[in-house]
């Protein structure tokens, strides 16, 4: 059997191309943690975490630091020993679900170059063509609308608007949003926290006649009940995210019948094993699952694009991260094109890596041998 020879652990720095606001933060950069597994077949698999101190709280410092700790606890076994491996992680140093999900991504991605089949395939999933939405950062109505316009002129299907400085300002940006792009493009609110109850319920109401087709998260991350009564009062379904990181979240949300929708980020369900057990959740439940993002590069985002195959109740498509990035620090992977459409191939694994050039340029430890 293969044994686990070295362990690489890259901070990749990634500038965005503009700075990007949402109701939490404004963002201009990632700092994202990618694990390369080396075993004695020769073979690599790739991972990808993104630590966020406002939504999982880590952070790249912590993260790299976490992500030695957990490797020497993976040099010398088999690496297709997935399951053991994951708990004997997450039973070492609870949380730090970005870290996890790295080794996570990399095992599987590994497990399926072992087996010469595209990640989807060893997942039990069909090959398809998939369409994410666009993404539109908080700005000014005028200037959100302008963005929406040039999206859907690419051919963007969806929209994704984060929301959440006020009911005034969020309804006049929904509002310049659907005049300039018209009808028949669904649009994805995403207000990361901001409103209350009452401003919830109210602003959805307002927003009813605008082909709004799901708002995540509009309440603090730990009002599960508020969301149940958000839910019921709301004309427009309702998405938990920072509200649900792991099967337990997902079974008090469907419990109580929070939410029509889980929002399944890897980074946050600590990699493809705890997204599959939120999504069978989900599916039992009758509430359907999207796979968002956090920053990923195409690495994370090809993994989730996999893993989008292998779960017909994950509908809704988040995986434009990418795009975000001043630089692409990756090759290979899914195809990802300005429209939204997501094409994987059939290369063994998820089949994305870090190019060369950005693993010279970037902060970087071995674990193990050479």
């Amino acid at each position: 059997m293969p044994t686990i020879t070295q362990i690489e652990i890259i901070d990749l720095n990634l500038p965005f191309s503009h700075p990007f606001k949402i109701a939490l933060a404004v963002m201009d950069s990632a700092h994202n943690i990618v694990i390369r597994i080396h075993d004695s077949d020769g073979l690599v698999g790739v991972g990808e975490g993104v630590p966020s101190r406002f939504v999982t709280g880590e952070a790249p410092e912590t993260a790299f630091e976490a992500a030695k700790l957990y490797a020497n606890f993976l040099i010398g076994k088999n690496p297709l020993e997935i399951d053991s491996h994951l708990a004997t992680l997450e039973r070492y140093m609870l949380k730090n679900p970005a870290i996890r999900c790295a080794y996570d991504l990399a095992l599987y991605d590994l497990l399926a170059r072992h087996a010469g089949l595209p990640l989807y395939a060893l997942l039990g999933g069909t090959k398809q063509v998939l369409h994410s939405n666009r993404t539109l950062g908080i700005d000014s109505p005028a200037a959100m609308a302008q963005t929406a316009k040039a999206f859907v002129a690419e051919g963007a299907k969806y929209l994704k608007v984060k929301v959440g400085t006020g009911r005034a300002e969020d309804i006049a940006r929904i509002r310049a949003i659907r005049e300039s792009v018209g009808g028949g493009i669904p649009m994805r609110l995403d207000a990361n926290q901001a409103w209350d109850e009452i401003t919830a319920i109210k602003i959805l109401n307002d927003l009813a006649e605008y082909e709004i087709e799901v708002c995540e998260q509009p309440l603090p991350y730990w009002n599960a009940e508020g969301l149940r009564r958000v839910r019921e009062r709301s004309p427009i379904a309702i998405m938990a995210d920072e509200s649900i990181f792991d099967a337990h979240d997902a079974f008090r949300l469907a419990s109580i019948g929070a939410v029509d929708y889980f929002n399944i980020k890897l980074a946050k369900s600590a990699g493809i094993h705890g997204a599959l057990k939120i999504n069978a959740i989900g599916e039992a439940a009758g509430v359907k699952c999207m796979l968002g993002g956090m920053s990923e590069s195409l690495i994370g985002v090809s993994a989730g694009a996999h893993l989008i195959c292998a779960c017909p109740n994950i509908a809704l498509h988040d995986l434009d991260s990418p795009f975000h990035f001043a630089e692409d620090p990756t090759f290979g992977g899914v195809d990802f094109q300005p429209n939204g459409m997501v094409t994987l191939s059939d290369a063994p694994g998820h089949g994305a890596d870090v190019k060369p050039e950005w693993v010279e340029k970037s902060r970087r430890v071995v674990i193990g041998g050479s």
